[in-house]
C-alpha cells in the first residue's frame, strides 16, 4: 500500500488495507471455527483455510500489479 499510495492519503490507504487484513483475521478464525463445528474435525477447518489463502493468493497473483521499479520497468 505505501508504494503505490501518494503520500498526501498514505495514512489513510494504510489504514483501510489494515482494516480489512485484520477483518479477514476475524472472519477466518470465525470460519475455522464453523467449519471444524459442522464437520466435527479440526482437520476441516485447516482444509478451509488453506484453500481461502490459496484462492485469496491466485487472486492476488491474477489481478495485482507489480509496482517495485526493479521488478517492473518502465519501458
Amino acid at each position: 500500500m505505501a508504494d503505490i499510495s501518494h503520500p498526501s492519503w498514505r495514512s489513510s490507504a494504510i489504514g483501510i488495507y489494515r482494516f480489512w487484513r485484520d477483518l479477514g483475521y476475524g472472519i477466518g478464525a470465525l470460519g475455522f471455527g464453523l467449519v471444524a463445528h459442522l464437520t466435527g474435525a479440526v482437520t476441516a477447518g485447516f482444509w478451509f483455510v488453506a484453500i481461502a489463502m490459496f484462492l485469496s493468493g491466485a487472486l492476488v497473483m491474477a489481478w495485482g500489479e507489480e509496482t517495485h521499479p526493479r521488478l517492473n520497468p518502465a519501458e
